[in-house]
């Protein structure tokens, strides 16, 4: 833990952040070097890997720090923070209104505010998890862009949160690996392809449950690219274990194993292919324009991935890769051309073929049905008062 206050971020805390986050186990030498000297492999040689994940730390805890003054904040020190992180880990099965009556007697302050708790809550889960939690009118730049978020309400448990927020699915082709379907359907969405066909844009991200949500109005695609923060939590489960539960993931820090490698294998090897020069191009101009993870460049297999890991069946992104497969098929006509020309396509004309055909059949029927009734009244009155011809 570390005492420093909430709205200094030193480097200093770096590598205790990670052992609070990943359970980092720190050589001696770290204490008192700069640099790590250890023989064996030290998770503080991935320290600068984990610089962009650092600073998206640093700008959350200096975003809460200005939120409140430092009378008011639960939060006083880096510690604090920390301390409420090793609890939710702890207890995955905690609901919100629990976890916030645990910060509230940490900070000593049991008659919080329930917007104070509501912070000191989501900043938690925006460490641990690179999710935000928060109810969307906590956040007005969601709101100007449509976005819709699944908060953590106060009776749900942790772990059932995580759960409900990806849900997953099977799709026909992409849960699917073995079969020439699957490998064509992904090489159809490359980033260079939806650049080129779509002139679609590339909008980075830090919340994971964003990633590859396709906004059709816009004409972007939202890229989660902390592939660093990824591969720490790889790391974590690729030992002994099932982690496809989030109780058992959350327990050791890490979101469940499959949406994390859907999330990376989707990066590196479906959007970005780092095999291919046009895709790597593509993709290094991405991050110096939007600031990605310099990390989302170098692929890691063996580190990070068990033995059958190479090639990933898709069932908690399958739908949003659908979806996008889907607009390449067939894309929303965009600009005052396209859709003048869309207007005048032939399916369009057919379509208004067709119901102007129906409307005149209609209207057909009804006359017809009108000159029978007519023609039946007609009948009826000489029946009545039938007209016979005049006597000799």
């Amino acid at each position: 833990m570390y005492t420093l206050p909430l709205d200094v971020a030193e480097d200093s805390l770096l590598p205790r952040l990670g052992k609070v986050l990943w359970g980092w186990e720190l050589c001696d030498t770290l204490v008192s070097a700069k640099e790590c000297k250890a023989k064996g492999p030290c998770p503080h040689r991935r320290i600068g890997q984990l610089q962009r994940f650092f600073q998206f730390y640093k700008a959350l805890t200096l975003n809460y720090a200005d939120s409140y003054s430092p009378a008011n904040r639960l939060f006083k020190t880096h510690q604090d923070l920390h301390q409420a992180i090793c609890e939710l880990k702890a207890n995955p099965d905690i609901t919100r209104a629990q976890f916030s009556r645990v910060i509230a007697n940490q900070s000593g302050r049991p008659e919080s505010t329930q917007s104070s708790l509501l912070d000191a809550t989501a900043l938690v889960v925006n460490v641990l998890t690179m999710i935000d939690c928060s109810a969307l009118y906590q956040s007005p730049d969601r709101l100007e862009t449509g976005a819709y978020r699944l908060h953590w309400k106060d009776e749900v448990p942790f772990s059932k949160y995580i759960q409900d927020l990806f849900p997953t699915t099977s799709h026909p082709i992409l849960s699917f690996n073995d079969n020439l379907s699957s490998t064509e359907m992904k090489s159809e969405l490359r980033g260079i392809k939806l650049k080129k066909r779509l002139r679609m844009q590339f909008r980075d991200t830090h919340d994971i449950q964003n990633h590859l949500k396709l906004d059709r109005e816009l004409n972007t695609l939202e890229i989660y690219h902390h592939t660093a923060f990824l591969k720490e939590q790889l790391r974590l489960t690729k030992g002994d274990g099932v982690f496809s539960i989030p109780s058992d993931s959350l327990r050791v820090g890490a979101l469940p194993r499959q949406l994390v490698l859907e999330t990376l294998d989707s990066l590196q090897t479906i959007l970005f292919p780092l095999s291919e020069p046009k895709s790597k191009r593509l993709l290094r101009s991405l991050t110096k324009e939007f600031s990605f993870d310099p990390d989302i460049q170098h692929l890691e297999v063996s580190a990070i991935r068990k033995t059958g890991e190479e090639s990933i069946q898709y069932v908690f992104l399958a739908d949003r890769l659908a979806e996008l497969h889907n607009e390449l098929q067939t894309p929303r006509p965009r600009g005052w051309l396209n859709k003048q020309l869309e207007r005048k396509s032939g399916a369009r004309y057919m379509m208004k073929a067709t119901l102007w055909g129906v409307a005149f059949a209609v209207m057909l029927g009804m006359a017809s049905l009108t000159v029978s009734c007519y023609q039946t009244w007609i009948a009826y009155q000489a029946w009545q008062h039938p007209v016979y011809p005049p006597g000799p």
